[in-house]
């Protein structure tokens, strides 16, 4: 199977392994017969041909089935020679209508035939006494007979569409005596059943139940609210608790931009989250379109091409999430250190510095992996025609690791919903941050020093590691292989890709920078300055994606160059991120910082976590609804037609999983810490404006209701006031934006679920 599991979809071995069958195929066996290499594969004709002449075989299988297959062999034969057709015999062509067949593309990598999963699925023929139907099966069979090293290395596959009531073990019986040898590596079957359990209940009635809060708050906000925004009701415990969840409300907030860019913002940070995300879904999205074409060797002719670079190096999308998860969260912590620097440094704020981020990030993350294991796996994902290995999903045993955040350090080779290495390789970092933030509230030049100690450590380890296990200079192994290697790929993932200590380097580079840019309200960059680093990070980029073209393409890596590779390219690529922020933040990025800060980029960055928590669901699902392979003709087409629309459609789940469970568990979280520290509630925002979503409003309140709006809005004041107090605002441990209060564009300081300076993307 070419992509057994999604779980190793961040691992491109899926996609090795489909491009080493190909190169691995015995196609010697297929012109054994002649040029007549069809006569040598478990094609249905091939089977109803043999079986014809040879019933023996028949007496081996169960009874339904050995009858079914007696009744289309009889049916065929009749009809091929000449005999009347019958009401049988329209399901008996069907059947083989919709049965694999060899197809073009077999020296280009094709070792998979599919069939027509919904057309075998449909036949239904009345016998009397039961029922013809057929069933859809995936056949994985070696031509040289079927062993551990031929069923992996160059296995071919073929779907047959066969009667229901055989057996996994009837169909191995039916191809492996026709063939006369053991061939079949592993059979299986569609549809599958799923029965729900307690884990499919609990995740589908925490959905409905924060669904209907969300869909009677948008209610509420949008017909209600208008009406009654300065009633005191509005801005209790509980109706801030249930507006939280308001859809209506958080999508709005999402695509407000209103002071996104204000002074003191980083602005470039939402258009490299978006381009980062995107860099992300395309390679995984390029990993599943190319394992499951019909020439993934025309694939390879890409290496050539040195600009292939960004997609062999797309590795570099994570290592720019870690960056700037160490910026964000060292430029906020510093700047509210300088507001208030006994309070930060209060034991109950680095409890709550913990507390904030667990669940800021969980609740949508558990949602996803409670969604995947018990309802997407055995209700959608093994039952498409793509995704039929009957292994079982390490979900499905592992998933509580994932709750706890463990999953790179226990199983780590089982892990759970793949992409999910990330979230706990950023999370084991951001709890060890007070490592340099204390020292750096002593003083900066300590937690400056501690910081470069902890990269040179780090980058230590990284070159310990790659002269130890003589590991490849990054992940994939799409370049050759050193032989001296001590360990395999998943060791790699482990040791290197997933580990924290490794990844610190750029994490760190992250850090410094913020540091910087909280140290320094003004910076002079000299012309010479500027040209100078704008090379230095132009020559940063190249060598990152573009020097690895030679190891991409065969030629071995010296260990010396590969090491310097691995050790380096990480802390430069921080680096180069860092030049650039640094410039556009100081007013010296001129067209660049025009581009980049644009608030169009705002609504897609701050889906950034939703999307990379759900795509890889989006993808396969979206995949998993064709039942024929793609054909790979070239990038453009692969990027246009397949890529693209992953990206899109990604974008547009995220929209409703971040409005859902992101942004209102979020502000959930908000509401419950301020009860807690028995913070003063402020005032919900009506809702942000939106001027083309708002109902219409008389602009004069109701005659009855004039006697106490000049009250209401004074208290009103008041309150925005008091919130803009810099003790209350200190006492907050999110972001403020700007968010109106009501139709007059009055404006307060008010909480930001947004992930705009917090420092919690992962």
């Amino acid at each position: 199977m070419l992509a057994k599991t999604v779980a190793q979809v961040y691992d491109p071995q899926s996609f090795i392994k489909a491009i080493n069958a190909a190169k691995n195929a015995n196609f010697d066996e297929l012109s054994s017969n002649g040029f007549s290499y069809k006569k040598s594969l478990p094609t249905i004709e091939n089977i109803i041909e043999k079986l014809a002449f040879d019933a023996a075989i028949l007496a081996n299988l169960t009874a339904d089935c050995s009858e079914d297959i007696e009744l289309i062999v009889s049916e065929t034969t009749s009809v091929f020679e000449g005999g009347a057709p019958t009401q049988l015999t329209e399901a008996v062509l069907k059947l083989i209508d919709s049965s694999g067949k060899p197809s073009a593309g077999i020296l280009l990598g094709n070792t998979r035939f599919f069939g027509l999963f919904k057309e075998c699925q449909a036949i239904k023929y009345d016998l009397g006494n039961r029922t013809f139907a057929g069933r859809y099966s995936e056949i994985s069979f070696a031509l040289g007979g079927a062993n551990e090293t031929t069923c992996v290395s160059s296995a071919f596959t073929i779907d047959l569409c066969l009667p229901k009531t055989c057996t996994s073990a009837d169909i191995k019986t039916i191809v492996n005596g026709i063939s006369k040898g053991e061939i079949v590596c592993e059979v299986q079957s569609l549809p599958r059943e799923a029965h729900a359990n307690a884990g499919t209940w609990i995740t589908l009635g925490i959905i409905a139940v924060v669904l209907f809060l969300g869909v009677t708050a948008s209610v509420f906000d949008y017909v209600v609210l208008p009406y009654h925004k300065h009633e005191p009701y509005v801005n209790s415990f509980l109706m801030q608790c249930w507006r939280s969840f308001s859809l209506y409300t958080n999508v709005v907030e999402i695509f407000n931009t209103k002071g996104a860019n204000k002074p003191g913002n980083i602005g470039p940070i939402h258009c490299m989250r978006f381009f980062s995300m995107c860099w992300v879904v395309m390679g995984h999205s390029m990993v599943f379109f190319v394992s499951l074409s019909v020439n993934p060797l025309s694939f390879l002719e890409m290496q050539k091409y040195r600009i292939f670079g960004i997609i062999d190096n797309s590795f570099f999308s994570v290592d720019t999430f870690f960056w700037q998860s160490g910026l964000l969260l060292t430029f906020v912590w510093l700047k509210k250190y300088n507001q208030n620097k006994q309070q930060v440094m209060s034991a109950q704020a680095w409890i709550l510095f913990y507390v904030h981020r667990i669940v800021r990030l969980s609740p949508p993350y558990f949602l996803v992996i409670a969604f995947y294991t018990w309802i997407y796996i055995p209700f959608a994902y093994k039952n498409t025609v793509f995704f039929t290995s009957g292994e079982v999903d390490p979900c499905e045993t592992n998933w509580w690791l994932n709750f706890l955040y463990l999953n790179n350090d226990i199983r780590a080779k089982e892990q759970c919903y793949g992409v999910s290495w990330y979230l706990a390789t950023d999370m084991r970092m951001f709890i060890l941050t007070p490592v340099i933030l204390i020292p750096l509230a002593i003083k900066k030049t300590y937690g400056v020093i501690v910081a470069l100690v902890i990269l040179a450590i780090s980058t230590g380890i990284n070159i310990f590691e790659m002269y130890h296990y003589y590991f490849p200079p990054t992940m994939g192994n799409l370049g050759p292989v050193d032989p001296r290697m001590t360990a395999d790929a998943a060791d790699y993932d482990v040791l290197m890709y997933a580990a924290p200590w490794i990844r610190c380097q750029v994490y760190i580079i992250g850090m410094l920078t913020g540091v910087l840019m909280q140290t320094y309200k003004k910076l002079r960059i000299p012309n010479i300055v500027q040209l100078l680093g704008w090379i230095m990070t132009l020559a940063i980029a190249y060598g990152c994606l573009f020097t690895l073209k030679g190891y991409f393409n065969g030629d071995v890596v010296p260990l010396g160059w590969r090491t310097l590779f691995s050790a380096a390219s990480k802390p430069l690529w921080g680096i180069a991120l860092s030049w650039i922020v640094v410039t556009c933040y100081y007013g010296y990025g001129s067209f660049i910082n025009s581009f980049m800060s644009w608030s169009i980029w705002v609504p897609v960055g701050r889906l950034s976590y939703s999307t990379y928590l759900i795509h890889i669901i989006v993808v396969t699902y979206l995949i998993g609804q064709n039942q024929q392979p793609f054909v790979f003709s070239n990038f453009f087409q692969m990027f246009a037609m397949f890529i693209v629309p992953m990206i899109v459609c990604s974008l547009l789940f995220a929209l409703f999983w971040s409005s859902a469970f992101e942004l209102g568990f979020g502000k959930l979280e908000t509401v419950l810490i301020n009860a807690l520290i028995g913070s003063k509630p402020k005032p919900m925002p009506v809702r942000p404006r939106a001027s083309t979503l708002d109902p219409p409003v008389p602009e004069t309140p109701p005659v009855a209701h004039d006697d106490s709006a000049h009250a209401r809005m004074s208290i009103s004041k008041k309150i925005a006031t008091a919130a803009s107090d810099l003790g209350h605002r200190q006492r907050q441990s999110v972001a403020t934006i700007e968010i109106p209060l009501d139709d007059n564009e009055n404006f307060c300081n008010e909480k930001s679920t947004n992930r705009d300076d917090d420092g919690r993307w992962s």
